[in-house]
């Protein structure tokens, strides 16, 4: 619901970067994850499509456990942009379904 009036009331420049980021949580939650590898062992994972200039969130989804793959996400955030991509998003099947739409 606040995606949807966000992009309502505010039209984002092009710069948009496409970004992953884990939210801190140690509770009980079915969707919680793990990865050693980063300095916040344990949370929550939010994938949104950012405002360069201004930092500001556009869209996001929080990643629910459902086994949602990354191109699904990437082609549901970026519905409606202009597509700057660097190699962690970047796969030749995602290239081809970008170009199409």
């Amino acid at each position: 619901m606040l995606c949807d009036i966000y992009s309502r009331v505010y039209t984002p420049s092009q710069q948009l970067a496409l970004d992953e980021v884990m939210l801190a949580w140690r509770g009980r939650l079915r969707f919680r994850v793990y990865n050693p590898g980063k300095i916040v062992k344990y949370g929550i994972i939010v994938r949104m499509v950012c405002e360069s200039s201004k930092g500001r969130i556009c869209k996001l989804l929080i990643y629910d456990g459902s086994g949602m793959k990354l191109e699904k996400t990437a082609l549901e955030l970026l519905q409606t942009c202009q597509v700057h991509m660097d190699n962690y998003y970047n796969s030749t099947k995602l290239q081809k379904d970008l170009l199409a739409k």
